[in-house]
């Protein structure tokens, strides 16, 4: 049965969505209290055994104002507007524990002209350009089992490819990541609902088995072999996430909503009106910051933009 929003979500704040949390259950990990930081660093910057390939979902419109802080000393010159931004999936594979995809861009049956799992509110706030490459087929082609989803938050443009995931397979969320309440929610509860109604609960991370990477005090061993780690950085929302993937091709860090264009990167601003909490945002982005200066050859992607040509922020 079809779970509804009660009358008085509608007159105050919501959750994201009430659907059930377990503990992430990890692996033993290779990297112990004994293992030095200057050890674990190095390994960091060891290529590993991921393929990592990056996929654009989908095309949407979103305001500069949301994606940057324009109040930003370094946004100085900066105008609002509306930009192009993407929807990416980046798919990572191990040759031994499978497929994972960092966030999942849009459902099959959205990208066919079916309205999928978004509705209402849900659908007309996406503001969406084009629809371009499913998770259906970003799966297909990886030609190896998804073994997990991780999402950077548990927001609408992070899980509206979930019904493309086969039932039972784990998705990876931080802690406290559903629970926040804003008004805002109550427009796109149904939708996110939609989407996680015939999957496990969420994983999340709880801080057991966390351990320090540079300037990252909580990072997960996800595979216990040190080739694939979550970042606890919230701010974006309480419990945002980043990715580090050691690659063939070294390391890749998935900055998530934690920063949204290539722009804020380079310049160390945070996101606009589309983060909860902008001093902790900012902390968090420091510190994403601070271990990428510690992996020289690292390739960083943001969170709504690939390769800076075509959409996002112009230099004023």
């Amino acid at each position: 049965m079809r779970r509804l929003i009660p009358l008085f979500a509608l007159l105050s704040a919501c959750v994201v969505t009430h659907h059930p949390l377990v503990p992430a259950e990890l692996p033993a990990s290779t990297i112990t209290a004994d293992t030095t930081e200057a050890e674990r660093i190095a390994l960091l910057n060891t290529p590993g055994p991921i393929v990592h390939s990056v996929h654009i979902s989908g095309r949407s419109t979103a305001t500069i104002g949301g994606l940057v802080d324009l109040s930003h000393p370094n946004a100085a010159g900066l105008q609002n507007g509306e930009i192009t931004v993407v929807t990416p999936v980046h798919r990572l594979i191990h040759p031994s524990a499978g497929a994972f995809v960092v966030n999942t861009g849009f459902e099959r049956a959205m990208t066919r002209g079916g309205r999928g799992a978004a509705r209402g509110f849900g659908l007309a706030m996406l503001s969406i350009q084009s629809f371009e490459e499913p998770l259906a087929d970003i799966l297909k082609s990886a030609g190896t089992p998804l073994a997990g989803v991780l999402l950077t938050s548990v927001s609408i443009h992070n899980v509206l490819g979930l019904r493309d995931v086969p039932p039972g397979t784990p998705i990876y969320a931080g802690a406290n990541d559903t629970e926040y309440e804003t008004p805002f929610n109550t427009v796109l509860w149904r939708t996110v609902q939609n989407t996680l109604d015939d999957h496990d609960p969420l994983r999340t991370f709880n801080g057991v088995g966390a351990v320090s990477l540079g300037p990252i005090a909580e990072a997960y061993d996800l595979l216990g072999d040190g080739s694939l780690w979550a970042l606890s950085t919230p701010g974006h929302t309480p419990g945002s996430m980043a990715y580090l993937a050691r690659t063939t091709e070294g390391p890749v860090l998935f900055t998530g909503d934690t920063c949204h264009t290539i722009w804020s990167w380079e310049h160390n601003v945070t996101p606009g009106s589309f983060t909860a909490d902008h001093a902790q945002n900012a902390t968090s982005l420091n510190q994403l910051k601070a271990l990428a200066e510690l992996l020289p050859g690292v390739k960083v992607y943001v969170g709504h933009e690939t390769d800076g040509e075509g959409t996002g922020v112009d230099a004023p």
